[in-house]
């Protein structure tokens, strides 16, 4: 089983930062970052509204993360765990609210199956509801998980020995 790690802190600290320099949207100043091989990283980032800039329906725009072996039924698989009705799936993905577009991502790592999540401030835009699937799915994740946030919303859920805690200053 992967590890849990929570990097906590105030906003402008650089957690970000630090995340797009971890998957490689940003050189680091010195040195480098190296991940294993067998490495398959997903990556929520906290500003995500570049991914929905295209004229692609919901249906259209999750279809284009499929796996090999994955069939049209998959991703309306994945739609539908992810609430999204028939009648939604036919809209624009630029026009969904900022939670659908989280949901959104959230079925793009579903299709993408990483083994390693960075996620940064994924409980952002959604509702209490949402964070609680969220969490329950988080918790099941067998893959290593680092992820951002300001608040404790996200990792007060897990025990204290199964997860670790990066504070900045």
């Amino acid at each position: 089983m992967g590890e849990k790690i929570a990097i906590l802190g105030a906003n402008g600290v650089g957690k970000s930062t630090m995340l797009k320099t971890l998957v490689g949207e940003l050189q680091p100043d010195n040195g480098s970052v190296k991940w294993s091989e067998n490495a398959q990283i997903g990556y929520y980032a906290q500003d995500h509204e570049y991914e929905f800039e295209n004229d692609l329906t919901v249906f259209e725009w999750m279809s284009q993360w499929k796996q090999e072996g994955d069939d049209e039924q998959a991703v309306r698989s994945i739609l539908g765990r992810l609430l999204f009705s028939q009648d939604d799936i036919k809209k624009p993905a630029k026009v969904l609210s900022g939670g659908e577009k989280g949901r959104m991502l959230f079925g793009k790592l579903m299709m993408q199956k990483p083994n390693i999540l960075v996620m940064d401030e994924p409980t952002n835009h959604l509702d209490m509801e949402s964070i609680e699937s969220l969490n329950m799915a988080l918790e099941m994740y067998q893959g290593t998980l680092i992820f951002v946030s300001t608040t404790v919303s996200l990792s007060a859920r897990w025990r204290p020995a199964s997860w670790r805690s990066l504070r900045t200053a």
